[in-house]
């Protein structure tokens, strides 16, 4: 079968576990001083002055109330075509209308708040 001896194998084992153990004993146990630091053993600062605090984020109604409602007029009027045309089939001319102005108002309204000059050295990224 094989050309070692199993008592070879087996002391070269044994060797092999005395030294391993050895070098265990060396480092010292794991609450010891000298013991090796993993990267389980990382602790984080409690206080660290140069770290970064974001700023605390603006809320949810923050925004301008025309553009809110540009938007929602610009994103609800065809949901409300599209419902009406699915539910409600004998909606008076003056309700379809009125949607389709809204939303052409809105998006009018939104269109003309877009900056009118441009930086040509400026790639639009912002840090």
């Amino acid at each position: 079968m094989s050309d070692r001896e199993p008592s070879r194998d087996e002391a070269e084992w044994l060797d092999l576990v005395a030294r391993l153990e050895s070098t265990d004993s060396d480092n010292g146990s794991d609450s010891g001083p000298g013991a090796a630091a993993g990267p389980r053993d990382y602790t984080v600062p409690e206080n660290d002055d140069g770290a970064f605090v974001p700023p605390e984020p603006a809320p949810l109604g923050a925004g301008e109330p025309l553009v809110v409602l540009s938007w929602l007029a610009v994103a609800g009027g065809p949901l409300g075509l599209l419902l009406i045309a699915m539910f409600w089939r004998g909606a008076p001319t003056a309700v379809v209308l009125g949607i389709i102005a809204l939303v052409i108002a809105g998006a009018g309204y939104l269109i003309s708040r877009l900056p009118s000059e441009r930086d040509d050295y400026d790639d639009g990224a912002k840090v």
